[in-house]
């Protein structure tokens, strides 16, 4: 009787230690529906506040090798998530800060405004996302000492 009287505490400490254990993963587990976006719907929007990253890659990147020395070396990646059908460009590497050295990077979208990234600096930066229904491309730019003002292009990802 002892032996049965001990089986069962075991099975039933066992049984709440593995629903406790499901319990505080499921609990853990971020909630994202608020974040959730696809394709327009995701259009001007900071990936990282999504979880589109989850499933992107590169669909084109090279690293910078043009003339402006603050840039020299910085890889520009064209990333895409196809779970939700957007597009972004994320720049690792260069020094366009302070603003004064004029330079920075883009995402331009076909038939629609330009995405603005960040000045690349150490680290990554990205821009917002467009839908991937749209051609778009990764560019390093300069620009006059506004970077609201029209940009020139410096080096391009190819349009995807």
């Amino acid at each position: 009787m002892k032996t049965r009287r001990f089986k069962k505490p075991l099975h039933l400490s066992l049984a709440l230690t593995v629903a406790a254990t499901a319990f505080t993963v499921a609990a853990a587990a971020p909630a994202s529906a608020a974040t959730e976006c696809r394709g327009s719907a995701c259009n001007g929007i900071d990936p990282a506040e999504t979880p589109c990253g989850a499933d992107a890659g590169n669909i084109d990147s090279f690293h910078y090798s043009g003339t402006n020395e603050w840039l020299q070396g910085a890889l520009m990646e064209l990333r895409r998530s196809s779970a939700c059908d957007a597009a972004w460009a994320r720049v690792t590497g260069g020094d366009c800060m302070p603003p004064w050295r004029d330079c920075g990077f883009v995402l331009e979208v076909s038939g629609d405004s330009a995405q603005l990234g960040s000045n690349p600096r150490a680290g990554q930066h990205w821009t917002p996302m467009w839908s991937f229904r749209s051609y778009v491309r990764g560019c390093f730019v300069t620009y006059e000492m506004n970077p609201d003002a029209e940009y020139t292009r410096d080096q391009c990802t190819a349009w995807r």
